[in-house]
């Protein structure tokens, strides 16, 4: 058997950047809880020992960052679980067309910006330990994103109305561009909705989803007057996005890295998306100033910080029709600074044989659910995992080297279970304790493995704690361990603590969606037009 394989930005922050004389009351468990309870706050928190005589500022800067990252975290877990299932619509008494509706804006978080948050943070001496505690109350930032939706469709409708009459005027070029401008706003509107839709305000009063809808419609009609929306090729698909995002910003240069595109919000990929990633890569060559950034790397922050943009994509099925997003942002802000919409027959697709979706789909889709039902979420432990190509909308071709690395703040077991294409469930590594030396530093997996057949979706899955796991159920053959026991079993048996004193069990859980596939033999083949 050949061995197989598999952008965070919070937004404004208040800070309290005060060392207390005394240890603040929230750095004990039981009293942050009371004094910041889960139905009034959104709470984040992290503590760090000083191993190695840091800096006490960059311990400080982890600490808070982490505690971010937790907070924010426990929104996007709220939004994924309004939009895991279809069924999720009936459990929270929403109608289908606003489940969709969130469903499609929850892909607006990537780049998720949580504004008005208070931090705190503490350096204990004697104990060389940090801690960091930021929080937001729900009914502030419920009214701060209600502005924001109100304000974006205020500047939504004020842009649409100035494209409209550029294009009375006959301006067409210029219309174009002042259409495509509302993309951007659109998708901010969007990410407000989502949050909105996270902290329990889904009604259409709060969302405005039905004025967003009338205006995102006749934005699509004008830009369809001026240049039809519906491409008949991957080519022509790959030349309207690469020059709609030039158009909308001046002076469009720098290096960006062009995700993969990833269907719905599965975070998968298809040989769809492979070659829609191979056209735009060369048409964003060709008619932007922009340099594609493939990073490699080892230690993510270090190259990522190169960047000046991200492009990320992700494809819809719409009737006959797959709807392509697009959104341009800003690396370091995350903010969308362009974006664009098209379609693609899926005609065209069954035609020239290129599938929208991974082999083992349905298999793979209800595992994810799975994997998204009592997400562990935040906890003093933090946990990165990052492959050789980043940790999201993962492509790997047949003959691609995987290397996995992962990195903790405190000593903890690590256990990694890969869920292959074709159902098998290997233990790549169980009870693997990061000791004091290793905490905060790079960990890369010893081995590393080459993608062969089968291929298609797969997932890894990535849990730590503070004591050893339970066994599972195992065979080894081929030199790995497969896994006897059902993923419910699995899930149960690295489950179930939640938020902890000091004292018990910590745990945290990532988890990354990799897609395989085979290299195409007809690489320089052109695909015939619908």
């Amino acid at each position: 058997m050949g061995k197989k394989y598999a952008y965070l930005l919070i937004g404004l922050l208040i800070p309290v950047n005060i060392l207390f004389a005394q240890a603040p009351a929230w750095i004990k468990y039981q009293k942050r809880v009371l004094k910041y309870p889960e139905s009034i706050y959104l709470t984040g928190f992290s503590s760090e020992t000083n191993y190695y005589g840091d800096d006490e500022n960059e311990l400080i800067a982890r600490c808070e960052e982490n505690a971010k990252k937790e907070l924010t975290e426990a929104v996007k877990v709220s939004i994924k679980s309004i939009t895991v299932s279809g069924t999720n619509n009936v459990n929270t008494g929403l109608s289908q067309e606003t489940y969709e509706y969130i469903k499609q804006s929850s892909v607006s978080v990537s780049g998720l910006d949580i504004a008005g948050l208070i931090m705190q943070h503490y350096y204990d001496k004697k104990k060389k330990t940090a801690y960091a505690f930021c929080y937001v109350k729900r009914s502030d930032l419920i009214t701060h994103y209600k502005q924001k939706v109100n304000t974006g469709l205020k500047d939504l409708e004020a842009k649409k109305q100035f494209a409209d009459d550029l294009l009375k005027a006959d301006l067409q070029q210029k219309a174009l561009k002042a259409y495509f401008e509302c993309l951007p706003i659109l998708r901010e509107i969007e990410e407000a909705q989502a949050i909105l839709a996270a902290m329990g305000k889904r009604d259409e009063v709060s969302l405005k989803k039905d004025k967003t809808i009338q205006l995102k419609s006749e934005i699509d009609h004008g830009i369809n007057q001026l240049n039809s929306v519906a491409k008949n090729s991957i080519s022509d698909l790959a030349f309207f996005i690469a020059n709609g995002l030039n158009m909308q910003v001046k002076d469009l240069k720098g290096k960006v890295k062009l995700s993969s595109f990833t269907y719905e919000d599965t975070r998968m990929g298809s040989p769809f998306a492979k070659r829609l990633h191979k056209e735009l890569e060369q048409k964003l060559v060709s008619e932007t100033a922009l340099e594609i950034h493939n990073i490699q790397y080892a230690n993510q922050y270090k190259k990522q910080s190169l960047l000046d943009y991200i492009i990320t994509g992700t494809y819809w099925e719409d009737s006959d029709y797959l709807k392509i997003i697009v959104v341009l942002r800003d690396f370091k802000t995350g903010k969308a600074i362009a974006s664009v919409e098209s379609k693609l027959s899926k005609a065209f697709c069954e035609k020239n044989k290129l599938a929208y979706l991974p082999a083992n789909f349905i298999e793979v889709n209800t595992n994810r659910k799975n994997f998204l039902e009592n997400e562990v979420i935040g906890g003093d432990l933090s946990l990165e995992v990052w492959t050789n190509k980043g940790a999201n909308d993962l492509l790997f071709t047949e003959g691609d080297t995987l290397r996995l690395f992962l990195r903790v703040n405190k000593p903890c077991y690590i256990r990694f279970v890969y869920y292959l294409a074709d159902g098998s469930k290997v233990l790549l590594l169980d009870n693997y304790y990061i000791g004091i030396d290793k905490v905060n530093k790079v960990y890369e997996l010893p081995e590393k493995f080459v993608c062969a057949e089968p291929f298609g979706a797969e997932l890894l899955l990535v849990n730590a704690q503070t004591k050893k796991f339970d066994p599972l159920n195992t065979k080894k053959q081929y030199g790995y361990e497969f896994i006897l026991d059902d993923v419910p079993v699995i899930l149960a048996n690295t489950r179930g603590f939640k938020k902890i004193e000091k004292g018990e069990v910590m745990r945290a859980e990532n988890s990354i969606v990799i897609t395989t596939m085979g290299k195409f033999s007809d690489e320089l083949r052109e695909f015939s037009d619908f």
